[in-house]
C-alpha cells in the first residue's frame, strides 16, 4: 500500500491495485455562516469547496472516499442551507465512489442529509486491512476502539494542523501543514485505560507495534479555518483531543501542502 500526500491539496491517496483510498478531513461545509454572523463578507465558500472536492475526485479517480470528520461546520443546529449543500455533494460524490464518514465532533445529525448507500461511522473510527497494511481512521476527538492496536498507520484530523512563519518583520503569515510523527510511550498507559487491560494480554508486542505506529495528521480541507499553530507554546491547552498529547510533538516532521519540508517542531519552535 502505497500514502500519497496530493500535491497543493490537503488529501491523501492509499492506493493498492485495484483500490484508491481518498481521504480528506475537516470539510465544515456552512462555515461562511458563522463569518456572516460576525460581520465578514461572504461569496458562498461552500460552492467553492465542493467544486473542488468534485474536481479533485475526477482527478484522482478513487474507488473509495473517507471523510475524517466535520464535514459540517454547525455543532447545534443544522442550517436548511448547510442541508442542502451536505446531501448535495454526498450525492454527487456517491457517484463516483464509495462514502465512509468518521464521525467528528461538528457531525450531529448527519443521518438526516446522507444517501442510504453512504455509510457513517462512529467516532470511534474504524480499521482498513490492504494486502500489505492495515490503517485506522479517526477524527480525532474520542477514543479509538481496540483495532487500532492491529494497525500499521493512523490517519487523524480534527487538529487543523498549521504553523506561523515570520516573512518581514512584524509580518506573520499562516500555512496549513501535514504533520507526520509517532506516538509517545504514555500511549501504552492511555490505552490501557481506555481499552481495558485484556487487549494487552501479548504485552511486548502490542506495545511495540503501537510505538512504531505512523501517525498523520491531516490539514483541514476549509482553506479559510485558521488552524491550530503547532509552533506556538499553548497549543495542548488548547485542543479537546484525548490522543494529541500523547503525540511525540517534538520529534514530528513538518511538510507544507507544496511539499516543502519545514523539519521537526523542534526546530520551527526553536
Amino acid at each position: 500500500m502505497h500514502l500519497e500526500l496530493i500535491e497543493n491539496e490537503p488529501a491523501v491517496i492509499l492506493h493498492e491495485e485495484p483500490r484508491r483510498v481518498l481521504v480528506l478531513a475537516d470539510l465544515h461545509i456552512g462555515y461562511e455562516r458563522t463569518l456572516f454572523k460576525q460581520e465578514f463578507y461572504s461569496t458562498n465558500l461552500t460552492l467553492q469547496i465542493i467544486q473542488q472536492i468534485k474536481q479533485l475526485v475526477i482527478k484522482q479517480k478513487p474507488t473509495e472516499i473517507i471523510i475524517l470528520g466535520d464535514l459540517k461546520h454547525s455543532i447545534q443546529e443544522f442550517s436548511k442551507q448547510e442541508l442542502q449543500q451536505v446531501a448535495q455533494l454526498l450525492f454527487d460524490l456517491q457517484h463516483q465512489a464509495n462514502v465512509t464518514i468518521v464521525r467528528g465532533n461538528h457531525d450531529a445529525d448527519l443521518e438526516l442529509v446522507i444517501p442510504d448507500n453512504t455509510q457513517i461511522v462512529s467516532a470511534a473510527g474504524f480499521s482498513l486491512r490492504f494486502k500489505s497494511k492495515q490503517v485506522y481512521f479517526l477524527h480525532g476527538h474520542a477514543y479509538p476502539s481496540a483495532d487500532i492496536l492491529s494497525c500499521d498507520s493512523l490517519l487523524m484530523g480534527h487538529i487543523h494542523p498549521a504553523v506561523s512563519i515570520s516573512k518581514l518583520k512584524e509580518r506573520v503569515s499562516i500555512h496549513p501543514v501535514w504533520m507526520k510523527t509517532k506516538w509517545n510511550s504514555t500511549i501504552i498507559e492511555a490505552l490501557k485505560s481506555w481499552l481495558g487491560e485484556i487487549h494487552f494480554q501479548k504485552e511486548a508486542r502490542t506495545v511495540n507495534r503501537l510505538l512504531q505506529m505512523n501517525v498523520l495528521v491531516i490539514p483541514a480541507y476549509h482553506s479559510l479555518l485558521r488552524g491550530h499553530i503547532l509552533n506556538k507554546g499553548t497549543l495542548n491547552a488548547s485542543l479537546d483531543s484525548p490522543l494529541f498529547r500523547h503525540l511525540s510533538l517534538e520529534d514530528a516532521e513538518i511538510v507544507m501542502l507544496d511539499h516543502t519540508p519545514l523539519g521537526t517542531l523542534k526546530q520551527l519552535t526553536e
